[in-house]
């Protein structure tokens, strides 16, 4: 494997459209939502409204979101779209080689719009792991899957008619980073990065998870009306832990079998019917045990507000901007 020095290398251009920086949105017309009722669903809104119906109002309804990404989703971001860069060039046949250095420079620039304040999440730890993790799986056997056009199975998005609610029409929809073929069996694959031990514990985190249940359930729905994707047996998740001067990773399958996928798609279907009644009526009761998760949610001192004065807190606090499920990452 040869790695590319900046000092000495020719830079290969960039794919044309290679984002440089995040799309942090702005407020428009949510066409998920028809008179203040989501129809179209994602992993993100039916966890965030599991989580807390209220913090499911204020961030997807209101649009409200902090006005600094943090630093942990800018560089998962970030993380994702070199990935993304690496597995077009390598499926559209660009060399290894030469895929490398495009997205060590792209790793480069993509640093450069990280937010401070995260000594394990800098400029250098994004360049270090995107080069390490392809040095420890150059010659992975992991190999992606085909669509029924050819194209490979990446950056895949989908919008999928999933019950009748009312007489609306409810979508599921998402984003699947790659499908491949591994021992003979089909698997979603999903990057997470952490600065936890990528041990047992870890990976345990990912089943249950609405997310990799919701991409499998996908899987198997698109493989029974269109074949354009086959049924996935699972999940590959991918563990990248992030320190100060290192970056490791580490591999682990979550199995789902049929029996699991149907009983996810019954309880998914009971979920989205409350989440829509309960926002056609107008109540997002606040989930008070969630409050201290992750060191603390968001909105919890808005909520300790006045109801009268929250607007004016979360219009001081917060920016807005649209979250659809049935636009396609770009």
């Amino acid at each position: 494997m040869n790695y590319y020095n900046p000092t000495t290398d020719t830079i290969s251009p960039l794919p044309p459209g290679t984002p440089i920086g995040i799309d942090e949105g702005q407020w428009e017309e949510n066409t998920s939502f028809n008179s203040g009722v989501q129809f179209a669903w994602d992993a993100t809104s039916i966890s965030l409204y599991k989580t807390c119906p209220r913090k499911y109002h204020y961030t997807l309804v209101k649009g409200y979101v902090p006005r600094v990404i943090p630093p942990p989703l800018a560089f998962g971001i970030h993380l994702h779209t070199l990935f993304q860069t690496w597995h077009e060039l390598v499926e559209s046949g660009t060399p290894k080689d030469v895929a490398l250095m495009r997205v060590t420079r792209l790793a480069g620039l993509l640093g450069e719009t990280l937010p401070p304040g995260d000594t394990a999440r800098t400029k250098e730890t994004l360049v270090r792991t995107i080069v390490w993790y392809l040095d420890q799986y150059w010659d992975d056997s992991a190999i992606t899957v085909r669509r029924a056009n050819g194209k490979p199975a990446c950056e895949y998005h989908f919008q999928l008619p999933f019950m009748t609610h009312k007489g609306q029409t409810v979508y599921i929809c998402g984003h699947i980073d790659r499908l491949v073929k591994w021992q003979g069996q089909t698997f979603v694959v999903d990057y997470k990065s952490t600065k936890y031990q990528l041990d047992n514990r870890f990976f345990e985190g990912f089943k249950p998870s609405i997310q990799i249940a919701l991409y499998v359930t996908a899987c198997h729905l698109i493989a029974g009306s269109t074949s354009d994707l086959p049924p996935a047996h699972g999940a590959i998740i991918d563990g990248i832990q992030l320190g100060v001067n290192f970056s490791r990773f580490a591999r682990q399958i979550i199995p789902y079998s049929l029996e699991e996928v149907n009983e996810y798609i019954e309880d998914l279907q009971a979920s989205i019917r409350q989440a829509m009644d309960a926002s056609e009526a107008g109540i997002f009761i606040p989930n008070e045990t969630a409050c201290n998760n992750y060191s603390g949610c968001t909105f919890k001192e808005i909520c300790s507000k006045p109801a009268a004065r929250r607007e004016t807190f979360l219009k001081g606090t917060f920016k807005q901007c649209t979250w659809n499920p049935l636009k396609p990452r770009t």
